[in-house]
């Protein structure tokens, strides 16, 4: 087609995202803002597993992530961030993970993650964590993160689970958001009640209620999705 991307109405664009966005399609598929690019991605992964009762399991998993950008846009560097994904898993019930965005042409720490994740039993699991995020990264009223993250699960039957997660910013001591989850397994298909709460600070608070069902047969998520991405629950995400 002719009409450059610019003089097109833009109903996909681009989302600012701190993390690297899909290269692919049909992953990729802001279909107004799709101009010609040429970025190679590379990748490499480090895995370590070990044998333990239950089967093999990962010990380590390290994944870096960056772009190299061969006709970068007047707004990108030649290189992306380079991102730092890793998973430590010492013990059957112990778990750490690492998340790490480094500005490479300026030699910047610009997000840190860290998490620990205790599974002392099959129906019951919590984790503690701590994300840092450099101010001024979107902007000068881009103030940064420095966030408490808190989550806990108990499944109390069969049938019956909940899950509780905070969001705290110690920056300014103010619980950010809270979402409280429901499960009830009904044999084929399975379903979900959110509670969420959100300090939106620019504007009132958020309240959201959200219903969600899922048949096994076709899950609609991944097993222990929700468990990193709990927003997944709300259907207009």
């Amino acid at each position: 087609p002719s009409p450059s991307p610019k003089q097109l109405p833009q109903f996909d664009t681009d989302l600012p995202s701190y993390w690297l966005l899909p290269i692919d399609h049909p992953d990729y598929n802001n279909i107004d803002s799709i101009d010609s690019q040429n970025v190679v991605r590379f990748s490499l992964r480090n895995r370590l597993q070990t044998r333990r009762e239950d089967g093999m399991d990962d010990l380590v998993n390290w994944q870096l992530l960056t772009d190299w950008r061969l006709k970068p846009r007047s707004d990108q560097d030649t290189f992306s961030l380079l991102y730092s994904i890793l998973e430590f898993k010492p013990r059957s019930w112990l778990s750490l993970a690492s998340l790490t965005r480094y500005d490479i042409s300026e030699g910047r720490l610009r997000e840190l993650t860290h998490a620990i994740t205790f599974h002392p039993a099959s129906a019951l699991n919590f984790s503690i964590g701590h994300r840092y995020r450099e101010e001024g990264e979107f902007g000068a009223d881009d103030l940064g993160n420095n966030l408490i993250l808190s989550s806990i699960a108990y499944r109390f039957t069969d049938n019956w689970a909940v899950r509780a997660t905070q969001q705290f910013e110690a920056r300014d001591g103010r619980m950010e958001e809270q979402t409280y989850t429901i499960y009830r397994d009904f044999r084929s298909w399975t379903a979900a009640l959110l509670l969420r709460l959100r300090d939106n600070r620019s504007g009132p608070e958020d309240y959201t209620v959200a219903v969600s069902f899922s048949f096994k047969a076709f899950p609609r998520f991944a097993v222990g999705e929700d468990t990193d991405r709990p927003t997944r629950l709300l259907s207009f995400y």
